[in-house]
Formats: C-alpha cells, structure tokens, sequence
C-alpha cells in the first residue's frame, strides 16, 4: 500500500488516507508517492522543507496563533471586545465555536503528520547509508524537532492532547484519547536528546531558518522548564508541577551550559540591531544571538510590522512606510516599570508611534492609540515598503523563535533553583545580559551592585529573573507561558492592573506632560521627559511643544477602567483557565473520545 504526499486535512487527527488503488487511477505525474519521496536526498528535504512552510502559515506564526499568547502583564490585544475570533483568543474568553481554534488544531497536527512521515521512512531510504548519510540524519533530526515544536504549542494551548508517533495508515483508529502531558513531555525531551548529534551547530548550517544543534537543545531547554513548572491538569483542575520536575530542571541547566560553552553564539552587543536586522531581511552570522527564526517571504508572508508592533497611519495610508495597524499593544505600565537607563526600554515601547493622519511619515506622541510592541516598525524595513508596497500585509520580517539570550537567562534560572540560591554561574548569566542592557559607565550601579542586591536569595534571584525576562523579550511572546510556568499569569496581571491605578493617582513617575520638537530630519520626535513633570516656565522646555500625557492616557480614568475591565477579562485566577477548549467540530467528530476536560 503506498500513500500520496499531500496536506491532510484533520477532524481529530486524519480524517482522510487516500490509498494506491483508488488514487493511480487519476495520479499525474508530479504526485510524489510517500515511498518515492526518500529516495534521493532532493525530495527528501523538499519533504522537510513542507513542514517549515507549514509554521509561516496564516493559521500559526503567521497571524492566528499570535492571539493566544496575548493578554499577560506585557502584551495585550489592542481591541477590548470579544468577537468570538482573534479578541476572544487573547481574552480567554474563547469557546467550541469561537473561529480559529480548529484551524490552529488540525495545523498543528498536519505538522506532527508530516514529521511522522520523516520519521517513519527516512530511516528505511536508501539515503540513510552511504554518501547521504549525515544530511539524511540532519534531516531526521529537523523532523523530530519540528514535530516537538508542534506538540510543545498543543500542550500551552490545550492541557492534554493526542499523542502520535507514527503516521496514519489505512485502517488506524483515528479517534486517539488524549495522553498526559508529562508522558508526552518525557517521550519528546528523550527524543530531541537522542538526535543532537544528527543536527549541525548554527556556524556550519549559516541560518537561523533552519533547525540547529543549539536549537535542539534550546527547544529541549524550555521544555523541560516547562514540564518542571506549573501546568493546569485535565479533569482534576490542578495546578502543578510535572511528577519528575526537579530532574528536569537538571535536563535544562546542562542543556544551556553546553550551548554557553560551545562559544558558538553570543550576545549581538547592541540589541537595536538583533531587530533591524530582521527587518532588513539579514542573518547574524556575527553573534548568532538568533538561534532560531520562522521564516517568512516578503510580499508572500508574516505579518511583523503589519499586525504585530509600532502602528502606522491608515487613514489616509502612510505614503513612505505604509499602514500597519498594531493589533497588539503593550501597557504602558511596561515602560514605566524599565530603569530609564535601560537601553531595550525605547527599543521594546515607544512614547511614540506613526499614526496620526496630521503627521503623515513623522512620528507623534503615542496618546491616541496608546503604546505598542516597538520591536516590529514599519520604518525599520529595507528595502522600504511604502509608495506600491504601502498596503501590502505581508511584511516577510521573521520571528524569532529562540534567542541566545533566552538561553543564558534560562540557564541562570535553573542554577538558582538546583542550588536553592545564585551561584556565582547564575550572577555571572544575569550580569552578562544586563551588561548589554546599559553603558558600560552604570555598569557599577545597574550590573555589578543591582545584581548583588537580588542575590541575597533564592527568592530574591527569581523574582529578578521573572523581570528580567519580562524586560528582555517584551513583545517576542514568550511572556505568557512563563508566567504559566511559573504559576505567576494571575498575579502578574493583577500587579499590572495595580500599577495602572497608581499611574491614575499619580503616584509613579509618569508625567503630567511631555514636552516635544522634531528633529533636524523633521520626522524623527525628541521627548525631552519621558520620566518626569516639567512646567511651561522651566528654562529647559525652550523650544519645545507640550502635549497632555498623564490626562489624555488616563482620559478621565476611562483608559484605566478598560484595562480594569477587559485586558484578560475571561481569566480567573483561581480557576487558571488559560487553556483553550476543544473546538466543537473536533468533539463532535471524536465519537465520544475527546471532551473539554481541561476547563474548569
């Protein structure tokens, strides 16, 4: 029985297995036959390279999945009402038929399909020996790690899921039960382990767009922190840790030490330039800080700068960088909560932004339409995407998956933790990315004496940790299933959520007013106080505009209201409920199999 390459279309995993006999009766021939497809080395990678296609799609890191890793203490989505699609995704508001969830199921699963079919035949191809052999085995191991990618966003998303090793065959059961995660975490761990040594380090491979040896023992990393942390459990309604959690904590410690002593990556010393060029469509093959990208086609795909980050005029459109509308926000508590001389606070949210019409192509203060995620900006793309290009969506910027700094900080977390305190290790892990965070003339006050001061503690580390994370990858997503992991989502929004009325009683450093010029250039704005109330009679506002800050944000407590009101709405923190249900569809088709028996 052969089988034919194809996208499979999912109920619950496959809803579809088209045999030889029925489909050689129409077959051309330019259908790959599965058997075919291992060969030679040439089809053997195009059947690998479908399963990258398949993460850049609309349904996943292109568009859709972004939603469900909104609404936390950083990022949130920029609409306050749910629409039974992409608002009900982020405000944990979603049911069996809110729109999308399907999709994000059955593509997910057509990645774990695919990577079985790698799986299954690779190792019987001809190619496995001989002259191919180490880019069979390359191969082998991209498809293992793409495939735990796939499971790793199922678990974050929906608590227990089906688990499947093997690709469909005619005549499988296709109504699977769901396993327990820490079962599915312990098969997936054990497995990227066993094909390490199958993938290349990063300096050999030359791109971020490909699986590499870092990444698959980063990916290996981040989940076993999430295996070792709090999770929601099906049925029982529990939050906790997975059954073996402090071995693994070990597992993601040695990981990250080996990538830190492999010296194959470090920190890019400036980190305005780790996103300009992904804007500019270039690889760091300097650094090698981004460890893993999801790769996008300019005009083809990824919505960067378009959906996700600084907005851009739409009405009328922007004429020489376009329209990006910013879906997603960052509160502005976050900006307040940087030290002001931290150089990733004005790379990571701007006081400022491209959308009002008065100011076409310049920047204005960011009052109208609040604060956004400024490591995506329309302005940074090269070549530019105004003029013909100004409506155009898809900006083809990748998103970076994994960072080198993602890496040490996990790496200091976990020696805390192994240790019962910071070791020397971790203090050295914290410093190393602070350093990059300020000039090297604060280094004595917001490295060396500010990493000191949180040392005194186990606890004290890890809280240090939890904001260190927070103000290195703001507007990257990761910050949700941290918080997850960490058993921290409720506490840490509700703290947003505090802080935001103590902006409202003015008992932060968030002036009353700003005061604003244009640059020589004439489109670039210069804040004189971002931090702090000057009057119209201070000697040093010469020269400069006022526009209200503290009153317009606030618009007479409203804005507040709304953030009180309706940024998470649909979490509750007793309950925990940020796991998703099971769309309608795929319970219906399950024959009693499946239930949503991870919402409380």
């Amino acid at each position: 029985m052969k089988k034919v390459i194809k996208y499979i279309s999912f109920v619950l995993i496959i809803s579809t297995i088209v045999s030889c006999n029925d489909y050689l009766q129409t077959s051309s021939n330019s259908t790959f036959i599965e058997e075919n497809a291992f060969t030679n080395l040439d089809f053997a990678t195009k059947t690998v390279n479908g399963i990258y296609n398949n993460y850049a799609t609309l349904t996943l890191y292109g568009y859709v999945l972004m939603f469900t890793k909104c609404d936390n203490d950083i990022e949130v989505m920029h609409s306050t009402t749910d629409d039974n699609s992409y608002c009900s995704l982020a405000h944990y508001s979603a049911n069996g038929g809110t729109q999308n969830l399907k999709e994000i199921w059955n593509s997910l699963y057509q990645i774990i399909e695919r990577s079985n079919m790698v799986l299954d035949n690779l190792p019987k191809s001809p190619i496995w020996t001989g002259e191919y052999a180490d880019q069979s085995r390359k191969l082998y191991g991209e498809a293992v790690t793409l495939r735990a990618m796939a499971y790793n966003e199922l678990i974050s998303l929906w608590g227990d899921v089906p688990f499947k090793t093997k690709s469909t065959q005619a005549g499988d059961n296709f109504n699977i039960p769901k396993t327990d995660r820490d079962s599915i975490y312990e098969f997936l761990i054990q497995d990227l382990a066993s094909v390490e040594d199958y993938v290349p380090w990063m300096t050999e491979t030359h791109t971020a767009e490909r699986v590499n040896k870092a990444y698959v023992k980063g990916l290996r990393a981040r989940m076993a922190l999430a295996y070792a942390g709090f999770s929601l459990r099906n049925k029982t309604f529990v939050t906790k840790r997975g059954r073996y959690w402090k071995d693994y904590y070990k597992i993601a410690n040695t990981e990250c030490k080996e990538i830190m002593a492999s010296g194959k990556h470090k920190l890019n010393p400036d980190f305005t330039n780790i996103f300009k060029n992904l804007h500019s469509y270039t690889q760091d093959l300097t650094y090698n800080e981004d460890i893993f990208e999801i790769a996008f086609g300019r005009l083809n795909s990824g919505r960067l700068a378009y959906s996700f980050g600084m907005p851009f005029c739409t009405s009328p459109v922007d004429p020489k960088y376009g329209f990006a509308g910013g879906q997603m926000r960052v509160p502005c508590t976050y900006f307040y909560t940087f030290d002001r001389l931290d150089t990733r606070r004005n790379v990571s949210a701007e006081l400022y932004n491209y959308a009002n019409a008065a100011f076409l192509s310049k920047q204005s203060p960011a009052t109208g339409t609040g604060m956004s995620p400024t490591k995506w900006r329309r302005n940074w793309i090269t070549p530019n995407m105004g003029g013909d290009l100004k409506s155009v969506s898809y900006t083809g910027v990748n998103f970076p998956i994994m960072r080198y700094s993602d890496i040490v900080l996990m790496f200091a977390e976990t020696e805390n933790e192994i240790n019962n305190g910071p070791t020397e290790d971790a203090k050295a892990a914290l410093s190393l990315v602070r350093q990059r965070a300020f000039t090297v003339d604060t280094w004595t006050s917001k490295v060396n004496n500010y990493v000191d001061s949180v040392s005194m503690s186990k606890s004290d580390f890890f809280y240090a940790i939890v904001n260190e994370r927070g103000w290195e990858f703001g507007g990257e997503m990761l910050r949700k299933q941290d918080l997850v992991r960490w058993n921290m989502l409720g506490s840490k929004i509700a703290d947003m959520k505090a802080f935001y009325q103590k902006l409202v009683n003015k008992e932060t450093n968030c002036p009353d007013n700003i005061f604003v010029k244009y640059a020589p250039d004439g489109e670039t704005l210069v804040i004189l106080n971002p931090d702090f109330t000057l009057y119209s009679n201070d000697p040093r506002v010469v020269g400069y505009s006022i526009v209200g800050w503290h009153p317009v944000w606030m618009k007479d407590n409203l804005y507040a209201q709304i953030v009180q009101q309706q940024i998470a709405h649909g979490y509750d923190p007793v309950k925990n409920n940020y796991l998703y249900p099971l769309a309608t569809d795929i319970i219906n088709t399950s024959n009693g199999v499946l239930s949503n028996d991870q919402i409380p």
